[in-house]
C-alpha cells in the first residue's frame, strides 16, 4: 500500500490518480509555486477500502437516480451505504503506509506544524464540475490518530447526500468516482483569500478579482465576513479597492479552528497590502499561463508575509 502515497513534490505526481485538488497542488508544487509540503493518499487506497467493505454492492442502486430524484429518496437509497460506513475502518496496510508518510511529513514541516486533511475526489475541481464545498476538509490536526481519522472521514464523505445529489445532477457515474485525500501542512494564516483571473461578476478576462480577509480562508469562502475586494487591470492598475469592516475571523486553536473577533484596530484595515495584492495578481496570472484557461486560486499569507498557494482550479459556471 506504500505505492498509494504520492508526495506533492514528487516528479510525475500530477499524472497519478490523486484527484483534482491533489493533482493541481502537485502540479503547482512541481512548477515551483509556494505550496505547503504534503502528500496525497491516492485513489487506490480508497478503492481497496471500498472493496473490503463491499461498497460496490451497496452503492449500485444509486445508478437509477436521476436529477429529479428528491433528497428523501436519495437518503433512503444511501441507508445501506451509511450502515456499512458506520463501522468501517482502514486496513492495517493503509494505516501503516499513511502513518509512515505522516512521520516523514512531520520531519519536513518541523515540530510545531499542524496539518490539514482535504478531500480530492477524481472529479473534484475539474473544468466541468468543481464540487466546491461538497466534500470535507479538516484543519489543524496534530497527531497521527486524528489525521488517520480525517482520511477515513474523507472516504466516507464521498457518500454524503449532497455529494450524491450533485453527482446525479451533473451526470457523473457514482460507480466511477473515487476519493483521494491530501494531507498537508497548515499555513498559520495572518490573512487569506481567493483570486479569479476572470471576473465572476462581469465576465471580464482582462482583470483579476481578489477577495481577502483576516485569518483562515474559511471566513471568506463561507461568507462569515464581507471581505476586502480588489480589482486589478492588465497593467497592474487598481480599478477598484473596497475595504470592508471585518469583525470576525477564523483562527487556529488547540483543538481545531474557531470564529473569533478581529482586533478593533484591524477591523477597518486592509487585510492584504497593495504590494501583496500585486503579488497575488502576478501569481494568478502565472498559474493561468500554465493552465491555459481562467482559474481561481486560494492563497494565504502567514505572519512573516510569505504567500502560499492552497488550491487552484479552472473557473466553472
Amino acid at each position: 500500500m506504500t505505492d498509494a502515497i504520492v508526495w506533492l513534490d514528487a516528479p510525475g505526481a500530477p499524472e497519478r490518480r490523486i484527484g483534482g485538488k491533489g493533482g493541481s497542488l502537485a502540479r503547482l508544487s512541481g512548477l515551483g509555486f509556494p505550496v505547503p509540503p504534503g502528500f496525497v493518499v491516492a485513489a487506490e487506497a480508497y478503492e481497496a477500502f471500498a472493496e473490503a467493505h463491499d461498497l460496490g454492492a451497496a452503492t449500485a442502486p444509486l445508478a437509477s437516480l436521476d436529477p429529479r430524484t428528491p433528497m428523501a429518496a436519495i437518503r433512503e437509497a444511501l441507508a445501506p451505504v451509511a450502515e456499512r460506513l458506520a463501522g468501517a475502518s482502514l486496513d492495517e496496510g493503509a494505516r501503516g503506509a499513511i502513518a509512515g508518510a505522516i512521520a516523514e511529513l512531520k520531519e519536513r514541516a518541523g515540530p510545531h506544524a499542524t496539518f490539514a486533511v482535504r478531500s480530492s475526489s477524481l472529479n473534484e475541481d475539474s473544468a466541468g464540475s468543481s464540487f466546491a464545498g461538497l466534500y470535507e476538509s479538516y484543519l489543524n490536526l496534530h497527531g497521527e490518530d486524528d489525521i488517520l481519522k480525517g482520511v477515513l472521514d474523507c472516504f466516507r464523505c464521498l457518500w454524503q447526500e449532497r455529494a450524491v445529489h450533485y453527482r446525479t445532477f451533473r451526470g457523473i457515474e457514482h460507480a466511477g468516482e473515487a476519493m483521494a485525500v491530501v494531507v498537508m501542512q497548515v499555513v498559520r494564516a495572518r490573512s487569506s483569500g481567493v483570486a479569479f483571473t476572470k471576473n465572476p461578476m462581469t465576465g471580464a478576462t482582462d482583470e483579476v478579482l481578489i477577495n481577502a480577509s483576516w485569518g483562515l480562508g474559511e471566513a471568506v469562502v463561507s461568507g462569515y465576513v464581507t471581505p476586502d475586494s480588489f480589482i486589478v487591470g492588465p497593467g497592474g492598475e487598481m480599478r477598484e479597492r473596497a475595504i470592508s469592516e471585518k469583525h470576525e475571523q477564523v483562527v487556529l486553536t488547540d483543538d481545531g479552528t474557531e470564529r473569533a473577533p478581529v482586533p478593533p484596530e484591524l477591523v477597518s484595515q486592509p487585510s492584504i497590502s497593495d504590494d501583496e495584492v500585486q503579488a497575488v495578481v502576478d501569481t494568478a496570472h502565472a498559474v493561468q499561463r500554465e493552465y491555459g484557461q481562467p482559474i481561481d486560486i486560494e492563497f494565504a499569507y502567514d505572519d512573516l508575509g510569505t504567500m502560499f498557494l492552497l488550491q487552484a482550479r479552472p473557473i466553472t459556471t
